[in-house]
Formats: C-alpha cells, structure tokens, sequence
C-alpha cells in the first residue's frame, strides 16, 4: 500500500517518553501541525521518571510540553473524553509511542490506517512487551525499531520503516539496550517526518507472520522472582535482565525474626566449584565493603552493594551467613503468563 501525509495533518501523539519528545520536536522544527499530547495519569509518569534517575538520554517526561502544546492525562483512549478530545482537535493521524493504552476496534476502525506505531523490534520478530528483558535472556546484543500501522492484533500491522544495530558491545544491561533504542527511535521519526515534508510516498508492507512470535509483557514486581536453583549463569542473566529502569530482580532475606524483600541490580557470575551441595545454594559466604559472594549450583555470583536495595531501605549492616531465598508461590506465580497489558494500581 503506497499512501502520503499531507503536511497540514494534525496528530495527536499517544503515549509517553523519550521518543514522544522527538517526535514533537520534530514536528515543531519543520514547521508541521503543531500535535497535540493523549497520555496516562500524572502519577505514572513521576514513577517512570524516578526509575529514569532524569536521565534525559533515557527518558524525556511530557509535563515540560504542557506549555507548548495540549497535554491531556486520562484514564482510557477508547472513553467518551478520549473521543471528544479527538473531535475537538479535528485529529486526522494517532501515533501510538509506548501507549499505555489498548487501542479498541472502534477508535482502530474510525482511523483506519492512520494509527501508527514505534516498536523496539525488528517486526515481525519480538511481538509484545518485555522485547530488552527477553533479549539479555536469549544472549541477544542488537537494538532494532519499526514505525508500523495499527491494527486490531498486536504489533501485527503493516510495516512502514524499520531498522536494526547489531553486535553491540559489553555486558548489556536493559538501560543500555534502551539508549540504542532511543537512538534508532531518532532516526526512524526524522525519516517519518522528512517523508511528510517532502510530500514523499509511504509504502507499506505486510509482514511475514511465520517468521513473527509474541512474548507478553513482563512484570518485574510479579516475574522478577530469583530461582537460586538455577544454574549461576542463568541467574546472572536474569538480574541483569529485570535491572534498571525496571524495579530489579528479588528474593528474600531473614532481618530480624522477619523475611525482608532484597532486590538486585547487577552481578557477575564465576563457575568456580566452591561448595557442591545443593545445602549452601543461596549462602552468603564471602563480605566486605564492597560486594558480597553467594553460593548457587554450580559456582559463585559476585554482588556490589551498590547493586543490593532491601525494602523500606533498612541497611543491613551484615550479610554474611545469611541465605537467600524465595516462596514457592512466588515462583509459581512469575511463571504464569500475564495477559492483562497494562493494569492501573
């Protein structure tokens, strides 16, 4: 399908962050519509930029658009007051960036291939949600993006531009992996915007659905749960996976007669045959003032303090001795797919 924009189109951008701020600017530098902003309730974006640090390479809010545009926080896209907002400002094209929102088969249907979408994939590859986390797990280094329509599947719809970097370089944490995403984000928007101004064709194409699969989206509060009966190597890979901006993998540690939540950041994981009974799985047997040593299967995992966060922020002023640990409910429960996309707390 070939089809172009009209540079007098108004958008409204749906969603939240870094790539939502580019695309507006980039719309304001080329003197296009100025869009409109549709986004989720105040109180999760002072969450996303506390898990950010204000890193502004990593996360941009919205509240510093709310005196050059209209910005409306709202609880559902699909509602009487997400449709009126729509009609008010006469919007021919959405343009969906890290939307909280589903968008439904009324709204998909009313704009009818002028929904578009970002995607930190190489569609039809790595459908859903969760794409950084997933990826540290499968041993993945590469970032990729892709502007598609939206339609009523997920993430199904026709491509539009899409781009890939491979072979990124070191030990890759989800907050690397979302920079070079930013970057690709950046691109792919210029050439989106450039296309409009230039009055250039947009071709798109269906995607290969036999070479696509879908994860869902992965919870850390629910799915963060440390199996210390893994292999080291694995347990490695899944800290790293769940670590920043996501709130950390977790386990368990006995404070004080109680069982205190113990989050991790990072670690390093040597296979070295320390102790061979599964009895010393999750001891720590090694402290100092900078890190600690637990024991798993088949080696030993290496833990800044710096990477360690307990609830309530106690200090725990000694580790070593102390085992780590988790409830089987807890690990039956990260097991189970959340099919639910996003649910309001």
């Amino acid at each position: 399908m070939r089809f172009k924009i009209n540079k007098n189109s108004k958008f409204a951008l749906v969603g939240h962050g870094y790539h939502l701020n580019c695309l507006f600017d980039e719309f304001i530098k080329n003197k296009l519509s100025k869009p409109i902003i549709i986004s989720h309730k105040k109180k999760f974006h002072l969450r996303d930029i506390k898990n950010s640090e204000n890193d502004l390479d990593l996360y941009r809010n919205i509240f510093e658009l709310e005196k050059k545009t209209d910005v409306y926080y709202i609880d559902d896209l699909n509602s009487k007051i997400g449709n009126s907002i729509l009609r008010k400002h006469k919007i021919d094209y959405i343009f969906s960036l890290s939307s909280r929102f589903i968008f439904k088969k009324e709204i998909i249907d009313k704009f009818r291939n002028k929904i578009f979408n970002l995607h930190p994939s190489l569609l039809p590859e790595e459908k859903g949600g969760g794409t950084f986390t997933y990826r540290i797990l499968n041993k993945k280094k590469f970032c990729a993006a892709t502007i598609h329509i939206l339609d009523e599947g997920v993430d199904t719809g026709q491509i539009l531009i899409q781009s890939k970097k491979e072979k990124l370089k070191g030990k890759m944490l989800p907050i690397d992996y979302l920079k070079h995403t930013n970057l690709i984000y950046k691109s792919l928007i210029k050439i989106f915007v450039n296309n409009i101004v230039l009055s250039k064709d947009f071709k798109s194409i269906n995607q290969n659905i036999t070479k696509g699969w879908y994860l869902p989206r992965f919870y850390t509060d629910i799915s963060g749960v440390i199996n210390w009966t893994w292999k080291g190597e694995d347990i490695d890979l899944f800290i790293k996976a769940c670590s920043k901006p996501y709130p950390g993998a977790f386990c368990f540690i006995k404070y004080k007669y109680k069982d205190l939540k113990l989050t991790l950041f990072n670690s390093y994981y040597k296979k070295i045959k320390k102790f061979t009974h599964p009895w010393f799985i999750g001891k720590i047997f090694y402290e100092d003032e900078d890190l600690i040593k637990i024991s798993v299967i088949d080696g030993i995992l290496i833990v800044k303090k710096q990477d360690i966060k307990l609830e309530k922020n106690i200090v725990l002023k000694k580790y070593i001795g102390k085992t780590l640990f988790n409830y089987s409910s807890d690990l039956n429960r990260s097991l189970v797919e959340i099919t639910n996309i996003f649910k309001y707390k």
